[in-house]
């Protein structure tokens, strides 16, 4: 089992997580694994033309995708549930993809989002005591901030009210 953080209300994984994401932050930023890797990410064939391994790199960060999804479960087991069993089926796969998609897939980005998107998880038993709402209100709001965001990220450059640029130039 993993413990508490002295001090805190809060296990390992925590700064387990942080030390994977600033990992992964210095792997994708400064090497030349990751800037392939997001020439690959960014445009396929330019990646081809370039000469880069794309089905070489493709496995290798699903290999490494893979690897990460493993701890996540393996903390998740080890400090919070003990053992594994059916109520490990959480609906986390959901939770990562917005969770990454909000953070524009930058890995120093994830911690902030994640911790607000967790503690808004963490949240619903006590929407749910204290305010009378049903279960389901806590994916209702995630299921409306990814909307709201995906309606912003559509619209962005489109309108001056969506455009930074464009206001900047009238001002």
């Amino acid at each position: 089992m993993l413990g508490k953080i002295p001090g805190m209300d809060v296990h390992w994984g925590l700064v387990i997580g942080v030390l994977a994401c600033i990992g992964s932050w210095i792997l994708i930023e400064r090497t030349s694994f990751g800037f392939a890797a997001r020439v690959a990410g960014g445009n396929v064939r330019a990646a081809q033309i370039q000469g880069l391994p794309v089905g070489r790199l493709v496995v290798g960060l699903t290999a490494l995708a893979g690897a990460f999804a493993g701890l996540a479960g393996t903390i998740e087991v080890a400090a919070v549930q003990g053992s594994a069993n059916g109520a490990l089926i959480a609906g986390y796969g959901y939770a990562g993809i917005l969770v990454a998609f909000l953070a524009r897939h930058n890995p120093l980005a994830i911690i902030p989002v994640a911790i607000l998107l967790g503690g808004i998880d963490a949240s619903g038993g006590l929407i749910q005591r204290r305010m009378g709402l049903p279960d389901a209100t806590v994916l209702v709001l995630q299921g409306t901030l990814f909307v709201v965001i995906l309606f912003c990220e559509t619209l962005y450059g489109r309108f001056k009210a969506f455009n930074p640029d464009l206001w900047k130039r009238s001002a």
